[in-house]
């Protein structure tokens, strides 16, 4: 099996990061495929904005949704939006480890 595990915490040492760890080597151990995503020790850029486009459709104003729409018909999202896409194509299980913090996921996770 293919498994993504998405991992959102600022600290590597954290008990968070720890259980990233652990749930890595012990799926791996069990003959699955595993890749991690580390948004914080990747520096993935959680912020909207017309960066996420190697393409527009409009130069003149960013309407997000529509600029989605066409990088989706067209492949030309930015690299390192292309590579999560391709992440969670692929991918037959995705495992997320985050903290909570003011009482939801962490600003990167909802920005990835």
């Amino acid at each position: 099996m293919n498994v993504l595990i998405v991992h959102a915490h600022p600290e590597p040492r954290s008990f968070c990061s720890a259980l990233k760890e652990v749930a890595s080597a012990t799926l791996s151990a069990q003959g699955h495929q595993v890749v991690v995503s580390d948004l914080y020790g990747m520096g993935f850029n959680p912020v909207a904005s017309a960066a996420d486009f190697r393409e527009r459709q409009r130069d003149d104003y960013l309407f997000y949704a529509l600029e989605q729409r066409h990088a989706s018909k067209t492949n030309t999202y930015a690299k390192d939006i292309e590579a999560e896409i391709a992440k969670v194509l692929a991918a037959d299980l995705i495992v997320f480890t985050f903290p909570i913090f003011w009482m939801s996921v962490p600003a990167m996770l909802k920005g990835w």
